[in-house]
C-alpha cells in the first residue's frame, strides 16, 4: 500500500486543507473504477491523518514523460482512453475532478493509469457540500477558461484538462504558455486559441 500523511497541526491551521481532506476522503470511498486509485482505509493518530491507498508501483506517469521527452502516440492514446474511462465514471456519479494534470496520474503494476488527488473534486449534489462550481481551483495550465475567469462550470471543464493532458504527453510540453507567468496573459492565450504548435512528426489522424 501507499500512504498519504497529513499533519493535523497544519490542517487545523488552515480550514482549507481541512476541507479538502474531508472531501477527498468521502469521495473517494465512494468510487471503484479500475483506473481511479482506491482509497483503502482512512486512519488518525493523535498528530496526523493517515489515507492508506492502493500501491502504484508504475510511478508517476510525469517522470515517465521527463525521462522519455514525449510519449509515443500507441502510448499516449492508451492513457487517455484509461482517463476518459475514470473521468466519465466521475461523471455519472456526479463528481468533477477539477485537478486533472499529469502530476495526477500513476501507474500500476500492469503500466494502466491510476487517477489520484480528488482534494479539489466537488460532487455537490451528493454529499451536500456548499462550495459552487464556480471556485477557482486547480493547476491554471490545465484548468478550463471558465474556470480561471471564475465563472460557471460543471463536467465539461475536466474534458478540458483531458485534451491539455492529451498534449502534454505527446509533446512533453504545455499547450498554452506564459513568461513571465500572468494568469491574465494566460486565459487570453487560451481564449484566443494561441495554443503551442504541435511538432510536425505527429500523425494527423
Amino acid at each position: 500500500v501507499a500512504v498519504k500523511v497529513i499533519d493535523k497541526k497544519r490542517a487545523k491551521k488552515d480550514t482549507y486543507v481541512t476541507k479538502n481532506l474531508r472531501r477527498e476522503g468521502q469521495i473517494q470511498q465512494m468510487i471503484r473504477h479500475p483506473n481511479i486509485a482506491q482509497l483503502l482505509d482512512i486512519l488518525e493518530t493523535e498528530n496526523s491523518y493517515y489515507l492508506v491507498m492502493e500501491l502504484c508501483p508504475g510511478g508517476n506517469l510525469m517522470h515517465k514523460i521527463y525521462e522519455k521527452k514525449r510519449l509515443e502516440e500507441h502510448e499516449a492514446r492508451k492513457y487517455i482512453r484509461q482517463l476518459i474511462l475514470a473521468v466519465e465514471h466521475l461523471h455519472r456519479a456526479g463528481v468533477v475532478h477539477r485537478d486533472l494534470k499529469i502530476e495526477n496520474l500513476l501507474l500500476d503494476e500492469d503500466n494502466n493509469i491510476k487517477l489520484i488527488d480528488f482534494g479539489l473534486s466537488n460532487c455537490a449534489g451528493i454529499l451536500g457540500y456548499s462550495d459552487p462550481f464556480s471556485t477557482q481551483c486547480g493547476s491554471p495550465a490545465y484548468a478550463a477558461p471558465e474556470l480561471l475567469a471564475r465563472k460557471k462550470y460543471g463536467p465539461k471543464i475536466d474534458v478540458w484538462s483531458i485534451g491539455v493532458n492529451m498534449y502534454a504527453m505527446l509533446t512533453g510540453t504545455l499547450p498554452f504558455t506564459v513568461e513571465p507567468f500572468s494568469l491574465r496573459a494566460l486565459y487570453q492565450k487560451m481564449v484566443d486559441k494561441e495554443i503551442n504548435p504541435f511538432p510536425t512528426q505527429l500523425s494527423t489522424g
